[in-house]
């Protein structure tokens, strides 16, 4: 034999070593995928599609088709076929469960590119609502570390469903509001009372600690809490609902939050409870004082905390850090749950890291999504939300969130310095310009500007001392380091410029208006201060909808930067509404009874609304109505507003597709 045929003798004597080898591997890896759940399924059933069954059936080439799969996935999105895109991404995900870059698509696809080709806001929050399904309930219980998915969950949540992007985003808010007041319940009164944030802190603290502690199944609750298990019994043989169950579950929390919402009007009124809706043979459960004081208050717990953590895949402990860490979060707010995910995803990303892959990992942008969080719950993180009066629905400024973002800060871009200088060799301190100092300086300024109209002159002027001798401060901009240093009121004058048309300056200045028009004005019988104001809040609401408002073919009634009512009487009087129940019956009788006579009729009308009544749906008289008595013309003025809802759900219903 020459030389030429011994060469390929021996190629060909490896070759057939090289494929028995790789046969052998590739047995034991597909045995270790399944005994680690790395495949939803190694066998072909009658309800697969054809790509799947192909899958399975291509045995060790598995990987090589979902490749093929994959490119043909992203080649359909980029024809616009974004429905065909989504079943094949969901015969990858099926087929190979630990490829993330799949469900981030696939997620994608569903809450942004699916949801806004649908015309009505319920469509689209059916879209939105399964790609946050996806990523939270399937994608990252698969792949519990990865945190590309935890981000793109907590961006859904802050961009899709918190800002301002979608068309339908106002009914998104209300109606997250609605499912975690259902979920979680509303925070404790304190957070919209108690200036102490340290207070808040504590208060919401101690409702997820009661829900820690709730039994965590039937057996336990039995066991340890026998007047609680009792009561489930009752429930289910009384009612016909069953507790063990997500459905018996939601219809129970519905329920309870129904009737603490009726509760709470009750006492307001000094009247008894009325059934309205909620089933009669439920009523006198929740009435009994007796079950309270043993059975409700474990039962509702278990109920909370399997609702957590069976539907919505969270973790009460780790709720309970962060509301430590991060500050008095209202569950009701999509910025929370940003900050969860992402927060989740950052610690999951760290466990993981390692010498040789620490190159793999980035979290700068993950850390800004929490911040980004962090910030949009200064903005609006009190939510203003009732389950029996949906329609004032609202969300205010939060000045607790201002220190959050201080606290957090430091850490954020010491995970950044140590990032850079690992995988990049950059010292980021020796640099003249920072995302995250542009980002802190910016938000300082709105939270001092946001201080000043609240009258809270010493707080403002101490954050912008803190802000001019910042150590990590931008250099870049010598006009930047003359702002800084400007008087209070002419710092004021200088953030402000140019940001008219900004939603959360918006916001902000005419609710910090409002509010200081209504205590400092008004309470304290300061006329020229009300008068400057609430004609400063007016021009600035003016200015922000001749800017702004546009009108949208999904939701006519709601613009699409619509951060508060187009009407500046509704939004004066849903913050006055607001701060007379904050200030109490003498303060706030004071207040109402000094305001403009048009942001009375509103607030008059929330108070309404409230108000308990007969079988025939006539008031019922209350003390109450000797400390907020109607407006002059009250009458005419809520009979013309009923007429022009009436038209406009009139318009509405014909916009929605059958």
């Amino acid at each position: 034999m020459n030389r030429n045929g011994l060469i390929q003798l021996v190629a060909l004597g490896v070759m057939a070593a090289a494929l028995l080898l790789s046969t052998l591997l590739t047995v034991r890896i597909a045995g270790s995928m399944g005994r680690n759940q790395l495949v939803y399924t190694s066998q072909a059933e009658a309800s697969m599609t054809r790509e799947e069954a192909l899958g399975i059936a291509s045995g060790a080439f598995r990987g090589m088709f979902v490749n093929f799969l994959w490119l043909r996935a992203q080649d359909l999105k980029q024809d616009g076929k974004y429905w065909e895109a989504v079943d094949l991404a969901r015969t990858i995900t099926r087929l190979q469960p630990r490829f993330p870059r799949v469900w981030a698509f696939h997620a994608w696809n569903l809450a942004y590119n699916i949801s806004v080709t649908t015309q009505t806001p319920e469509e689209r929050w059916q879209w939105v609502n399964a790609g946050v399904r996806l990523l939270r309930d399937e994608g990252i219980p698969a792949n519990p570390n990865d945190m590309l998915l935890h981000k793109e969950l907590a961006w859904i949540f802050l961009h899709k469903v918190q800002m301002r992007m979608d068309d339908a985003n106002n009914k998104y808010k209300e109606w997250f509001a609605r499912e975690w007041t259902i979920a979680a319940g509303p925070p404790p009164d304190t957070v919209m009372t108690s200036p102490n944030r340290s207070e808040n802190i504590e208060a919401c603290a101690l409702r997820l600690q009661n829900i820690i502690d709730a039994p965590d199944s039937m057996e336990t609750m039995a066991a340890e809490f026998p007047e609680a298990y009792e009561l489930a019994q009752r429930i289910k043989a009384e009612v016909g609902i069953d507790l063990a169950t997500e459905k018996g579950r939601f219809e129970m929390l519905t329920a309870r939050e129904e009737f603490r919402s009726a509760q709470r009007r009750a006492e307001l009124f000094k009247r008894t409870v009325s059934a309205g809706k909620m089933d009669p043979k439920l009523l006198p459960l929740l009435r009994d004082p007796d079950l309270w004081a043993k059975a409700w208050n474990p039962l509702l717990g278990y109920l909370r905390k399997r609702t957590l953590i069976d539907t919505y895949h969270m973790e009460p402990d780790r709720m309970l850090r962060y509301t430590r860490k991060y500050g008095p979060m209202d569950w009701r707010h999509p910025a929370s749950h940003a900050v969860y995910w992402a927060a989740r995803g950052v610690e999951q990303g760290l466990n993981r890291v390692q010498e040789q892959n620490r190159a793999d990992f980035d979290f700068i942008n993950t850390d800004r999504m929490v911040l980004h969080a962090v910030q949009e719950l200064y903005r609006t993180g009190i939510v203003q939300y009732d389950i029996l009066l949906p329609q004032y629905f609202a969300q205010f400024p939060s000045i607790d969130f201002v220190e959050s973002y201080d606290s957090i800060l430091d850490e954020l871009m010491k995970r950044e310095e140590l990032q850079m200088a690992e995988t990049k060799d950059v010292d980021m301190k020796a640099r003249a310009y920072r995302f995250y100092s542009e980002g802190y300086e910016n938000f300082l300024g709105d939270a001092i500007v946001m201080l000043f109209r609240r009258q809270q002159l010493d707080k403002a002027r101490a954050y912008q001392e803190k802000m001019a001798t910042f150590p990590g401060r931008n250099r870049n901009d010598i006009d930047r380091e003359r702002i800084r240093n400007l008087p209070l009121s002419d710092y004021v004058v200088e953030v402000l410029k140019d940001r008219t048309s900004t939603p959360n300056v918006a916001l902000q200045e005419i609710f910090s208006s409002l509010e200081a028009a209504y205590v400092f004005g008004l309470l304290a019988g300061n006329t020229d201060v009300f008068d400057k104001n609430y004609a400063y809040a007016a021009r600035f609401h003016k200015a922000f909808y001749d800017e702004q408002y546009r009108k949208t073919n999904v939701d006519r009634d709601d613009p699409r930067m619509g951060v508060v009512s187009v009407d500046f009487p509704t939004i004066a009087g849903q913050v006055l509404f607001q701060t007379t129940r904050l200030l109490g019956p003498d303060n706030g009788s004071l207040v109402y009874g000094r305001a403009p006579d048009d942001a009375r009729m509103v607030a008059y009308a929330m108070y309404d609304d409230l108000a308990p009544r007969d079988d025939k749906g006539n008031r019922i008289a209350s003390d109450l109505d000797k400390i907020f008595p109607p407006p002059i013309g009250y009458a005419e003025w809520r009979r013309q507003k009923m007429l022009e809802q009436q038209q406009r759900d009139a318009i509405r219903g014909n916009q929605q597709i059958k």
